[in-house]
């Protein structure tokens, strides 16, 4: 009996398919997840807005970025940043060339990384709008 190419051609993309999908997913819950002990670890060592408060920063403004990044997250954080972690997870299939291992360390890393991206950009809001 001989192969069926097709048969092995669909099997090969169903299983990209679903690496694709599960890289997007685990770099959307990286990015999501990251955001919170980004926030804390940036209150605790720099500063980080809260908002209606001003800057907080130290251990006690530090308790207080949970709340922070509730509120920034409804006002579409929680939309953008685990966004553009699923799409480089995504992206990450392809660099991989389907390697399962490395595109779920690196959808982790490219999730943590827009966390950390979007932490900074939140707490440099100042210099580039102005005071709020």
């Amino acid at each position: 009996m001989s192969k069926n190419p097709t048969r092995e051609t669909t099997t090969d993309r169903k299983t990209a398919i679903t690496l694709g999908w599960s890289s997007a997913i685990i770099g959307a819950i990286a990015a999501f997840v990251g955001m919170f002990p980004v926030a804390f670890l940036l209150a605790l060592f720099w500063k980080f807005p809260i908002p209606l408060g001003g800057y907080a920063s130290g251990f006690e403004g530090a308790v207080l970025t949970p709340l922070a990044v509730v509120f920034y997250g409804v006002l579409g954080g929680f939309i953008v940043v685990p966004g553009l972690g699923a799409i480089t997870g995504a992206l990450v299939v392809l660099v991989t060339h389907g390697n399962v291992s490395k595109s779920k360390k690196l959808s982790i890393v490219f999730g943590l990384l827009w966390a950390i991206i979007a932490g900074v950009f939140i707490n440099m809001l100042d210099k580039i709008i102005g005071p709020w």
